[in-house]
């Protein structure tokens, strides 16, 4: 196993510079996380015919993840017609980062609870990274334009951070406030206090952050994730100072929503969701039962006249709906909506299990993980109703080693 933590803390290292290093290889991008992945996975491999009955098989997730697998699978094989060869490989390539996505739980839930601790500290250090990337950019790079015909929006005057993405970006400042959420806690019942100052002090640039990516589907993100998690940690009273400081915020910004992109009441983008929201709609009346295959849904627009191949090319938007559940349903079709739903909800039911088992172990890490995990899937569950954040690989990663952190060893 030693190998594997060492390549394990290297690909921890990587996920801090998101979207900003990534190359093209055969009509699709490749990021060095992702590269990172698969040796991951092949180092791994070993671990995986040792322990694929005691641990794997039996595990209440195999199921559903082997389901949901299948049925991307079979979305492209029921399509293959449609496509060229290219189009195939392309769109199976992204099952296939999927499945190295959600090895992660596997992997991660059979490390020691030693090095599992120190996963823990190996987050908070990464979610510090991306906010400090974050502040530097907010203030020395202030839009994308220059990367405009790279198919990124410019996001002027807007935090995006090494995703490049304000939405996308928010979506991962709200997990890791969260994270840093539960960890306080932790942190607090444990009587360690320089450890709750350094990480009170995070929380506070993190939640600047948040406000900062002027991301509404992000704001509405935090307040379902920390109603989630401050319910059930019983600290209520946080909600209603997290309700006022973001009411403080709109009322200050509101000064600035004469410029488009910071404008919290911004029509622009509203609309273009809407008009996400129809294609999809139009393309699953065509292909209610198996979609159009998974992840082949750039190509799919294409054929049915939503797009221009030219343009399709160059957008990073083209390749999914903004909202994932639509894509989900459009790619892989009712069956795989059902078995996706079914995923969700095993996880949250781990998720809860792991708590209610330390609910009253206060000074147990595993209580906390479990809490800060259920709010996390709440949340996001709910931001991908406008952006397509179940699919969004550093949004995987960070949901899939969380639980395997929950995970007995």
């Amino acid at each position: 196993m030693g190998i594997l933590k060492y390549i394990f803390i290297i690909f921890l290292g990587l996920f801090s510079l998101g979207e900003v290093f990534r190359f093209d290889v055969v009509n699709f991008s490749v990021k060095p996380i992702d590269i990172a992945a698969v040796i991951l996975f092949v180092v791994w491999v070993p671990q995986l015919f040792k322990k694929w009955k005691k641990d794997i098989r039996s595990n209440s997730l195999f199921i559903p993840i082997i389901l949901f697998v299948g049925i991307m699978c079979v979305s492209l094989l029921f399509n293959i017609k449609n496509f060229s060869g290219d189009e195939i490989f392309v769109a199976f390539s992204y099952t296939l980062r999927w499945i190295l996505y959600a090895s992660l739980f596997f992997v991660v839930k059979n490390f020691s609870n030693k090095f599992k601790e120190k996963i823990i500290y190996l987050f908070l250090g990464i979610g510090a990274a991306i906010v400090f990337f974050g502040f530097i950019q907010y203030f020395f790079y202030s839009n994308l334009r220059n990367l405009y015909y790279l198919g990124w929006d410019e996001h002027m005057h807007r935090m995006f951070s090494t995703f490049l993405d304000p939405n996308f970006a928010g979506s991962f400042f709200v997990l890791y406030l969260i994270f840093l959420a539960g960890i306080f806690l932790f942190f607090l019942k444990n009587n360690k206090i320089q450890q709750v100052l350094l990480v009170g002090l995070i929380s506070v640039f993190t939640l600047t952050s948040i406000y900062l990516t002027y991301s509404r589907s992000a704001l509405i993100m935090l307040f379902v994730s920390a109603f989630i998690f401050l319910i059930l940690a019983k600290k209520i009273k946080w909600l209603i100072l997290i309700i006022g400081l973001s009411t403080l915020f709109i009322f200050i910004s509101s000064k600035n929503f004469y410029i488009e992109n910071i404008n919290l009441f911004r029509i622009a983008s509203t609309e273009a969701r809407i008009d996400s929201a129809k294609v999809g709609i139009e393309i699953i009346k065509n292909n209610p039962f198996f979609g159009v295959g998974f992840n082949a849904y750039r190509y799919a627009q294409v054929k049915y006249g939503f797009r221009s191949v030219i343009g399709s090319k160059s957008s990073h938007a083209d390749a999914g709906a903004d909202n994932s559940f639509l894509f989900i349903t459009a790619t892989t079709g009712i069956i795989g909506l059902i078995f996706y739903l079914n995923l969700l909800k095993e996880i949250l039911k781990k998720a809860h299990a792991n708590y209610k088992k330390y609910k009253d172990k206060d000074k147990d890490i595993r209580k906390y993980i479990g809490l800060i995990l259920i709010a996390s899937v709440g949340g996001i569950a709910v931001d991908s109703f406008f952006i397509n954040s179940l699919f969004y690989s550093f949004v995987m990663i960070w949901i899939w080693i969380l639980l395997g952190l929950i995970e007995n060893n």
